[in-house]
């Protein structure tokens, strides 16, 4: 009972002190942007009233590494007091079992920001973004960080590595469509996370996703609508890396697991994942480039069909929210459970498929027909006139 009252008030007060430190932080930043001219300006695409600051990125790194960084201290800086309890003992271990991952983690995430700044900035060329995503990609891979099945794939598991963290990185971009959005799926996907990590005895990965989450909910007051700030893609590319991290760090086999919870982040990242996935093909579909930016998001689409901005932020929360409460049912079921689950998941994100293009299809068919009444309206007035 000690050992898990320990492990509870650990995670708190790194939730407490990741929130407060990166809420004070991004006060900070808000000011800085305005004093260096780091603004969003408002476009045709982007529809936000006012130049807004875009550092939020930087906020959110600035204050996770640090946080992480006092972590490490006070372990030392305690360590006749943790070698007292055997739980923080373990997670010393792993810290230091993970201490080369982390640096690999901490200098991908540096160059992740270092790109998310530039295009925010000069706007750079989506080759020249992927290119900085793909270094980024490598980073990680060098030091460690990778699926854990490796030995069992070889090759194929480093390209999975790094398909999945270019996936991930650019589904949270993606995602960043509306005030809060993206930050708040994150919230949710660190807290799931999080839960899993507990189920298959990984505190450590927890105790990254609980500060993460902290730092995340520290930020969201001044994100959700209307913003303060914008993550910018500095701070999306970043979410992005670190979700892709966090997953690869978790070892999904335990014994109350099957091989089928390694689909796990694939369902926790659903809404992400599908937004990018349908947004592709539309664009392919209409014949423009995949990374060309429009208005066709999920959360757009909701907006088009008739919710607010904040109404379909908080329909992508709770999506997000059931989507993660199934994946984390894969580990508390038996073979054919899972299988059940998986067709759920599967048909919970085809309704929502058609029931958003079903939507979205009776809406032009009534622009159509709007177009089609007010020309003949305007044939009308226009023989009365040449009639008189």
């Amino acid at each position: 009972m000690n050992e898990t009252l320990t492990i509870f008030w650990l995670n708190a007060i790194l939730f407490a002190v990741a929130a407060v430190l990166c809420y004070l932080l991004t006060q900070l930043f808000i000011r800085v942007s305005y004093w260096f001219d780091l603004l969003d300006y408002p476009t045709d695409r982007k529809k936000h009233a006012h130049p807004t600051p875009f550092l939020g990125g930087v906020s959110i790194f600035v204050s996770f590494w640090t946080v992480v960084f006092l972590g490490i201290w006070a372990t030392y800086f305690f360590n006749h007091e943790i070698h007292r309890s055997e739980t923080l003992r373990q997670i010393l271990s792993q810290v230091l079992r993970l201490s080369p991952k982390l640096i690999g983690i901490f200098l991908g995430s540096l160059v992740i920001l270092m790109v998310g700044l530039a295009d925010d900035k000069f706007h750079w060329k989506p080759l020249e973004k992927l290119i900085g995503q793909m270094i980024a990609a490598l980073i990680l891979m060098k030091f460690g960080v990778t699926v854990n099945l490796i030995a069992e794939f070889g090759v194929l598991g480093y390209v999975i590595t790094f398909v999945w963290i270019l996936l991930i990185i650019n589904a949270f971009n993606f995602i960043d469509s509306l005030d809060g959005h993206c930050a708040g799926i994150a919230i949710i996907s660190c807290t799931m996370f999080f839960w899993l990590a507990q189920i298959i005895d990984q505190p450590m990965v927890g105790l990254f996703l609980i500060s993460f989450a902290g730092i995340l909910i520290g930020f969201f007051p001044n994100n959700f609508k209307p913003a303060k700030i914008f993550l910018g893609d500095n701070g999306s590319l970043l979410v992005g890396y670190m979700m892709a991290a966090f997953t690869l760090l978790c070892r999904y086999q335990s014994p109350r697991t099957s091989y089928v919870t390694f689909f796990i982040p694939v369902l926790m990242f659903g809404v992400p994942i599908y937004d990018t996935l349908s947004v592709i093909v539309a664009r392919l579909s209409r014949g423009t480039p995949p990374w060309e930016g429009d208005r066709n998001h999920f959360a757009h689409r909701l907006v088009k069909i008739g919710m607010g901005d904040r109404a379909a932020v908080i329909f992508s929360y709770f999506v997000a929210f059931t989507i993660g409460h199934v994946a984390i049912l894969t580990t508390q079921v038996s073979a054919f459970g899972e299988v059940l689950i998986a067709i759920i998941f599967v048909s919970i994100i085809g309704v929502i498929a058609f029931l958003e293009f079903y939507a979205a299809h009776r809406i032009r068919l009534m622009e159509q027909l709007a177009k089609k009444g007010n020309r003949r309206r305007t044939d009308i007035w226009q023989n009365k006139e040449s009639g008189s």
